[in-house]
């Protein structure tokens, strides 16, 4: 069942804010004491769980709640009627093994009707710890095992397949906390059972689509699949729980496309040409890598056919990928213009292209300048030629290179016609299965372009 927390925002009407998220699909209110300290009783048209976290009892009292969250050793009368869950949170770490076990026990000789333990992901070596947590628990177990923090999302993802309750929210801005999930995604995964994981992979800052897309063709399709997030600074930190759980495929973004190399078993054709991976399939065992970034650029943009010239920004992970598909488009002149001089002779070399100090652009007239920088800095934009394109590979807003290129005569586009035709690369690796025209139509839907027409 599905639990949203009445935010302090709502605390003045929580009719309405109850109402919004039933008809969202919410199956339980949780009033938190912390949070909302003095809601009164109101005519709910859900269920309620009261958390008093250690404030007054009186919450309990007013609102005659269904299930009453009590932590450790808070003591305060309990209805007879109501479901007792008892908690444990820490806020700082995940404790061993051994000590969740001893809190369980803990929570049980409390009189817990459900168990409920959460704590914060400072490691994927943490969320093994709740893996083996939810394992070493009786079968019969009613238990909430959560994390809490950014590399918690694959134990948050898998919740609805495991606890007894699932803490999630509405509407952006309104999650209690670090890490949670929400209730729009999950019901992507309502038509799973015992769902294959798979999950995108990049640094702690990445924001990605890859998850509302992966979910909702699996929706779309019927595949018993979740697609959850691995964001680290640690890629073998990251790598290690991934195998251990024999996640069965990965979407692999900044800056990991040439890291993880070293970490798998084997290299289809193009991804051992062009050194560089964005998606990972487990296949027989082992982990094999594949470049479906350069299938992106190729079906993603058809007016880069048209011109003769492409002048690229940046030498990361996706450059060798836009390079081929550049290539592969008939393109006779593409340059490669960067600040990291190693980086971009190493591109030369391997290319057979010329390449530049990024100021040297300024001089260049390319009919295609392709953006493949990560960070939202200003860079120089040469003035355009007449009928000439400027694409940046980032999206979900206006960057600053698109303002510029814009301003400068450019017709611009950003990098969503590329996330969505990788992403049906990526589903076919995943699943087998053909993407059709319907599924681009419907992908289109989700991600209308937020800048410049193609």
């Amino acid at each position: 069942m599905f639990v949203v927390t009445l935010p302090s925002s709502a605390a003045h009407d929580p009719l309405t804010f109850a109402k919004r998220v039933s008809e969202a699909g919410a199956d339980l209110l949780e009033i938190r004491g912390d949070l909302t300290p003095n809601v009164p009783a109101f005519n709910t048209p859900l269920p309620l769980i009261v958390s008093p976290r250690n404030t007054s009892a009186s919450l309990i009292t007013n609102l005659q709640p269904s299930y009453i969250d009590l932590e450790l050793g808070e003591t305060t009368p309990i209805p007879s009627s109501a479901t007792l869950i008892r908690s444990f949170h820490d806020y700082e770490k995940t404790p061993s093994l051994q000590a969740l076990l001893e809190l369980t026990e803990q929570c049980r000789s409390e009189g817990a009707d459900i168990i409920k333990i959460v704590t914060t992901i400072n490691a994927y070596d943490d969320l093994a710890t709740l893996e083996r947590l939810h394992a070493a628990l009786p079968k019969e177990q009613k238990r909430i095992i959560l994390g809490m923090g950014i590399r918690a999302n694959y134990n948050r993802i898998l919740s609805p397949f495991r606890n007894e309750l699932t803490y999630t929210y509405v509407d952006e801005g309104e999650a209690a906390a670090s890490g949670q999930v929400a209730l729009s995604l999950y019901k992507k995964t309502a038509h799973c059972k015992q769902p294959l994981v798979f999950g995108i992979l990049g640094s702690l800052n990445v924001k990605s689509g890859s998850p509302l897309i992966q979910n909702a063709l699996f929706a779309a399709h019927d595949v018993d699949a979740v697609f959850t997030a691995f964001l680290s600074d640690n890629l073998d930190d990251a790598m290690s729980f991934i195998k251990q759980t024999k996640v069965q495929g990965l979407s692999v973004t900044t800056p990991f496309k040439k890291d993880i190399l070293s970490t798998l078993d084997d290299l289809d054709p193009l991804a051992r040409e062009l050194q560089s991976v964005n998606t990972v399939v487990r296949e027989d065992g082992e982990y094999k890598g594949y470049n479906k970034d350069e299938y992106g650029i190729r079906e993603g943009y058809d007016f880069i056919k048209e011109g003769s010239a492409v002048a690229i920004l940046g030498s990361g992970g996706v450059v060798p990928a836009v390079i081929h598909a550049c290539k592969e488009k008939g393109i006779q002149e593409i340059q490669v213009f960067a600040r990291s001089t190693e980086a971009r002779l190493e591109i030369e070399k391997k290319f057979s292209i010329p390449s530049f100090d990024l100021s040297a652009v300024l001089k260049a007239k390319p009919d295609v300048l392709i953006c493949a920088v990560n960070a939202d800095v200003p860079l120089p934009i040469p003035s355009a030629k007449p009928g000439a394109h400027a694409l940046d590979l980032r999206y979900g807003k206006a960057t600053l290179f698109l303002k510029e290129a814009e301003q400068k005569g450019y017709q611009t586009h950003d990098g969503i016609p590329m996330l969505l035709q990788q992403a049906l690369g990526q589903f076919q690796c995943f699943t087998g299965i053909t993407p059709s025209s319907d599924d681009s139509q419907f992908l289109q839907s989700l991600f209308p372009m937020s800048y410049g027409k193609q």
